[in-house]
């Protein structure tokens, strides 16, 4: 079985202005998810889905290459990620490139190490054909509510943790991305700590800080996080 990454990366970011060429611990924040996708082994290709020669460029220094730019009408605010990609893939498979599945890799999610690709696709390929997400905990239900037009704030009942889709990793079997068909979705759990999604300055210095902060939040420790902190939830 074979899979194609994928790592959209658009110039027209308006909350953080050229966020994929940003600088995160010395590097574009795009080349760590570069990194990641190389170092993970598992994927028979992997391309960057641009429409910016510099984040192309970029891309290359990292070892990913970028095979066509997008055109600017795949590139805006509203564009959905999911049809610039099917313009790449139509790009691959007229050159004579098909896999099995696509892998999508934000790079606003830095911190996603190599072993998570590796794990998330070892998830898809043991309950394929399905759908794999990768999500973080968030709290307990009991823990969130929602805030009422009156003000008052009603509490979710229940013990269980809530988690949230974190935008690390995607993987689709080909046929069902392409022809836009559902299936099992299936949830890999990363920690908290590996699941930040850079969207604002904020989120950005959260992550520098993580990456630089020694061994209780540094590299170290996302590498030795416990076994069962890794795992998936397959939906009913």
């Amino acid at each position: 079985m074979t899979v194609v990454g994928i790592i959209p990366a658009r110039a027209g970011s308006k909350r953080l202005p050229g966020k994929a060429l940003l600088p995160l611990a010395g590097r574009p924040l795009l080349a760590h998810t570069c990194a990641a996708a190389v170092e993970s082994g598992v994927l028979a290709a992997v391309y960057v889905n641009t429409d910016c020669p510099r984040i192309a460029a970029a891309g290359q220094a990292a070892g990913v290459g970028c095979p066509v730019l997008r055109p600017a009408a795949l590139a805006a605010d509203d564009t959905p990620t999911r049809d610039s990609n099917l313009f790449l893939l139509d790009v691959l498979t007229r050159r004579g490139e098909r896999y099995d599945a696509v892998m999508v890799l934000q790079p606003t999610s830095p911190l996603r190490t190599a072993e998570d690709i590796r794990a998330a696709w070892t998830l898809f390929r043991e309950h394929t054909p399905c759908e794999v997400y990768s999500v973080s905990p968030v709290a307990p239900q009991s823990w969130l509510g929602l805030v009422k037009s009156d003000g008052g704030f009603e509490r979710w009942q229940g013990a269980q943790t809530v988690f949230r889709l974190n935008g690390a990793v995607y993987i689709h079997p080909w046929a069902h991305y392409v022809e836009g068909r559902p299936a099992t979705p299936v949830a890999y759990v990363m920690p908290a700590t590996r699941g930040v999604d850079i969207d604002t300055r904020d989120d950005l210095a959260l992550a520098e800080f993580l990456l630089a902060g020694g061994p209780t939040w540094g590299p170290a420790a996302r590498e030795a996080q416990p076994d069962h902190e890794i795992g998936f939830v397959r939906s009913s």
